[in-house]
């Protein structure tokens, strides 16, 4: 092995795990800790904060900060990363697309043939269901906030509700949501003293107050944005019992559509939201099992009108 591949070799360890000792890259590398030591300051001049480690035999780390190190990858580690950048180039967050396909096309470049194959053989046979225009989330926006969680700092915004409402608020931020359309901030109002989603395409002006959060017990944070997409933002709520399980009709409805909870081993019960009573129908008559509508009483009689009318059109 040369010295550039023993170079990179040693990189890639540093990479791999966060503490090693001398002896323990020299068994890897093959050569002594002496060689180790060489190395080591090579990877210093060159750049790369390798951090020594006091302690029997000593040890090094690779530390934050100086050049980003080059990335050895395996070849499943290569791939997921090439179709991750694939779909970042039309993912939901805005001023990354370029920054996203320059890295796309530098690591396509060098993706050994076998591996190339199999990137264009799995883009050929996928799809995307997102048409038209999208809802952008701001990079820049996205990583004051994500900050701020991981500070557990509070957060000062602009938003603008779906009534095109303006105001500011003071927020305690805890945990980003991405429902693989749109990005979702829950947090703690202080203003209105309850918790709160809010759609981070809404969201302008985000500022780290640098004052710190107050512990809090909340609610899951996927589970309050499922809530709030499929059924608060409505003008129409509907509760269905489904004549089959939750595992059953979880296999067949999206999250995104509706909420799921187990009644007993046959049956559960869906809460879902729409703005329009026809769509409920459409929608429900397209299920493949059984249900019975809880409420509201205008979906019942709408479902019984479109019953009486197929048999007004098609019964003997």
């Amino acid at each position: 092995m040369d010295t550039a591949e023993r170079l990179l070799t040693l990189l890639g360890l540093l990479e791999g795990r966060i503490d090693w000792t001398a002896e323990e890259l020299a068994r890897r590398l093959e050569v002594t800790t002496r060689t180790i030591r060489r190395d080591v300051t090579r990877l210093r001049d060159l750049g790369y904060p390798v951090e020594a480690l006091a302690g029997p035999g000593g040890g090094y780390r690779l530390g934050a900060g100086g050049k980003m190190p080059p990335l050895l990858l395996d070849d499943e580690e290569a791939l997921a990363v090439a179709l991750g950048l694939r779909v970042s180039v039309t993912s939901a967050v805005g001023g990354l697309e370029d920054a996203s396909l320059s890295a796309m096309s530098k690591l396509e470049h060098v993706l050994p043939p076998r591996l190339r194959g199999r990137l264009e053989d799995i883009s050929d046979a996928t799809t995307s269901m997102q048409r038209g225009s999208r809802s952008e989330v701001d990079h820049g926006a996205l990583a004051v906030i994500a900050a701020t969680i991981r500070k557990k700092e509070r957060l000062r915004i602009g938003y603008v509700d779906n009534q095109g409402r303006g105001s500011e608020r003071h927020l305690e931020p805890v945990r980003l949501v991405h429902t693989g359309r749109r990005w979702y901030l829950v947090a703690f109002d202080l203003d209105r003293d309850d918790w709160r989603t809010f759609r981070l395409d809404r969201v302008s002006d985000p500022v780290a107050t640098g004052m710190r959060s107050r512990p809090r017990r909340g609610p899951d944070p996927v589970d309050l944005v499922q809530r709030g997409i499929t059924i608060e933002a409505w003008n129409f709520r509907a509760t269905i019992q489904l004549g089959v399980s939750a595992e059953v009709a979880e296999r067949e409805i999206a999250p995104t559509v509706g909420t799921i909870e187990p009644i007993d081993d046959d049956s559960s019960r869906l809460t879902i939201g729409a703005d329009e009573i026809d769509w409920l129908v459409r929608y429900l008559l397209s299920l493949p099992f059984a249900f019975a509508v809880e409420e509201p009483s205008e979906l019942r009689d709408a479902l019984a009108l479109v019953g009486s009318d197929l048999v007004r059109r098609f019964g003997s």
